[in-house]
C-alpha cells in the first residue's frame, strides 16, 4: 500500500511540474492580444496617455506623479491644495518663488519667510518640499499644471 501511495505521489508531482513547465513556456512566448496598463503600448483608458498634452506637459505629468501626487490633485484639495492653474489663483511674492518653494522649502522656513508660513498655516500640514528638480523639469511640471 505504501508503494502505491508513493508511486501516485511521484506521478502526480511529475504531472504538476510538467504542467507548470508547459504553461510557463507557452506564456513566455505569447504576446498580449489586448495591451493595457503597464504594457509597452499604453492605452488611453489607463490614464497613461493624455492625447491633448504636449511632450513637455507629458514629462511634467511624470514629474507630478513622482513628486506631487501623494499630497496633491490637479483639481481637488487634498493634503495640499489643488495645483491646476495655481498661478492664476495665487500671487507669489517673487517670480521664482514657486520653484524655490518646491525645491528648498526648508530654507524658506529657516529664514522665516512670511509667505511660506502663510501657506503652511493654511493647510496645517508640515511637509518641507525639497524635491531635486532642474529648472527644465520645473518648467515641464508648470506646463502640466497650468
Amino acid at each position: 500500500m505504501k508503494k502505491l501511495t508513493n508511486r501516485i505521489l511521484i506521478i502526480s508531482s511529475g504531472f504538476l511540474i510538467l504542467t507548470i513547465g508547459i504553461s510557463y513556456f507557452l506564456y513566455s512566448f505569447s504576446k498580449a492580444q489586448y495591451p493595457g496598463c503597464a504594457t509597452e503600448i499604453p492605452q488611453n483608458f489607463c490614464g497613461t496617455v493624455s492625447p491633448n498634452l504636449t511632450d513637455n506637459a507629458t514629462e511634467g505629468k511624470k514629474i507630478f506623479n513622482i513628486n506631487c501626487a501623494a499630497c496633491h490633485k490637479l483639481d481637488k484639495n487634498m493634503t495640499g491644495p489643488a495645483l491646476r492653474g495655481i498661478h492664476s489663483r495665487r500671487e507669489f511674492p517673487y517670480e521664482n518663488y514657486l520653484f524655490d518653494f518646491i525645491t528648498k522649502e526648508d530654507s524658506l522656513n529657516k529664514i522665516n519667510d512670511r509667505y511660506t508660513k502663510i501657506l503652511n498655516e493654511e493647510y496645517n500640514y508640515k511637509f518641507d518640499h525639497n524635491f531635486h528638480l532642474t529648472k527644465i523639469e520645473f518648467e515641464y511640471l508648470m506646463e502640466y499644471i497650468k
